[in-house]
């Protein structure tokens, strides 16, 4: 749809279809526009659906019909009105068309305008943990099950397992820590390790450590400091890596949803086992593990473009908009869909604070002026500009 006048053409066979009045050549238009994209089916069944017409009805009386025309008229390219005229009065059903066809105009023209994009908010601390017997519970309930707050406390970042005195000298019991999309968690181990769970992430951990080794396991994003202790190595598996570490901080991200898993260190040393291959990290390395070709590869990097979430702000150099949108859309909660390749790979660069809503990160993108970003029932579009 190029022009407000095609958007009123494409109402015009709708009203028709609607009232069962559609003549032949209507109906092909109308089998030619739904062929050219599922969002015209969609369209198309919103307005087609008979038990919306009263709503449709109300919504042409909430507003006056000539000044919707007014509107309307001018972005028709200058045809006359009797033009519109002659073709209503050919039709039986007249002046149910016309209550159909202004909403109908308008409902194109704000599909393709869009809609205002609300406020994006940042994410905040939550999380969910689940008790190995099975009980899930939210954090920030206050609401705990018997006997927790003798294992670990609960700050207004998350769970301390560390400063409760008389820890219980028990096997490896495990619990489970998860967050949502929109949510982080910080937790502190029994060992003293730190923990900083990032949005859509989840750690599976031991309520106390009493093996030589140290094990835990983590989806999605999470930056660890840990303890040092020689004697007993700490291990951090992942979906195709296990990390092995003595005392160190690094950060690891392992998204089902993504095509790579990467480990990120910043002080100590890390030793990496993937597909029966050993990889040893120094500060400032990358490891990244490509799902698709199942191969691992180390690479020289400044460390902080990888765990800056961790202290604040996302730190984006020339990185495909694609791999950006995932990034965000975790951390702030949204939905997005891109509506052709190109514009996925779209190179952006941008400091931003973590904590700030992501409205001027939207304009940012649009000032760049190779795409173009509309809100159409909540979901992002994002289309690159021709």
């Amino acid at each position: 749809m190029n022009s407000f006048k095609e958007n009123f053409r494409i109402a015009k066979f709708l009203a028709s279809l609607f009232t069962h009045s559609a003549i032949p050549e209507e109906e092909k238009a109308y089998r030619e526009w739904i062929n050219e994209n599922p969002e015209h089916q969609k369209l198309a069944k919103r307005i087609l659906n008979e038990e919306t017409y009263e709503k449709n009805t109300q919504l042409i009386k909430s507003f006056s019909s000539q000044k919707a025309w007014d509107r309307i008229y001018p972005r028709l390219g200058g045809e006359k009105a009797s033009g519109f005229l002659s073709w209503r009065k050919s039709l039986k059903y007249a002046a149910l068309i016309l209550l159909l066809i202004i909403p109908a105009s308008y409902l194109i023209y704000n599909w393709v305008a869009g809609e205002p994009i609300g406020e994006i908010t940042p994410g905040t601390h939550g999380g969910e943990l689940t008790l190995s017997n099975g009980n899930t519970f939210n954090l920030f309930d206050n609401a705990l099950p018997e006997g927790a707050a003798e294992i670990f406390i609960i700050d207004s970042k998350g769970i301390n397992y560390q400063t409760p005195a008389n820890k219980p000298k028990v096997k490896e019991i495990k619990n489970t820590l998860r967050t949502l999309h929109g949510m982080e968690c910080h937790i502190v181990l029994s060992d003293g390790t730190k923990v900083h769970l990032n949005a859509e992430s989840q750690l599976t951990y031991p309520i106390c450590f009493n093996n030589k080794e140290r094990i835990v396991q983590v989806e999605g994003e999470a930056y660890f400091d840990v303890a040092p202790d020689k004697a007993h190595p700490f291990i951090v598996q992942t979906p195709h890596t296990s990390i092995r570490v003595t005392g160190t901080s690094f950060n690891v991200r392992a998204y089902a949803d993504e095509g790579v898993e990467s480990t990120t260190l910043v002080s100590g040393a890390v030793k990496i086992n993937n597909e029966n291959e050993d990889y040893e990290l120094l500060p400032n390395q990358h490891f990244l593990y490509d799902k698709n070709s199942q191969k691992g590869i180390v690479s020289n990097v400044n460390a902080e473009l990888y765990t800056s979430w961790e202290s604040g702000s996302f730190i984006f150099i020339n990185i495909p908009l694609e791999n950006v949108m995932s990034y965000l859309s975790k951390w702030y909660g949204f939905k997005y869909t891109f509506e052709d390749d190109a514009a996925k790979q779209v190179k952006i660069g941008a400091y931003l604070n973590r904590y700030a809503n992501m409205n001027p990160i939207i304009d940012m993108i649009m000032e760049l002026n190779m795409v173009d970003i509309k809100q159409r029932e909540g979901v992002l579009h994002i289309a690159y500009k021709q």
